[in-house]
């Protein structure tokens, strides 16, 4: 039964963990694209990206996600 103890405390300081720190990352995330839509504002005078980068990135992304959760191509 000690085992099973020391498991769950293991499990509930990992999920702790990881709670921490996708709040740590969302806020970073949320910073870095504040910065980069007053970047984007600045130099094209509107807040919009042409929508070719906007599908090449979403592809990018999407190829990148998959890529990570099957564990590479």
């Amino acid at each position: 039964m000690a085992d099973a103890a020391a498991r769950n405390a293991r499990l509930d300081a990992l999920v702790a963990a990881t709670q921490a720190w996708a709040t740590a990352q969302t806020t970073t995330i949320n910073n870095q694209v504040t910065v980069l839509q007053n970047i984007l504002t600045g130099r094209t005078g509107s807040a919009s990206l042409p929508q070719s980068a906007v599908s090449t990135t979403s592809a990018l992304v999407v190829n990148s996600i998959s890529d990570f959760l099957t564990g590479g191509s």
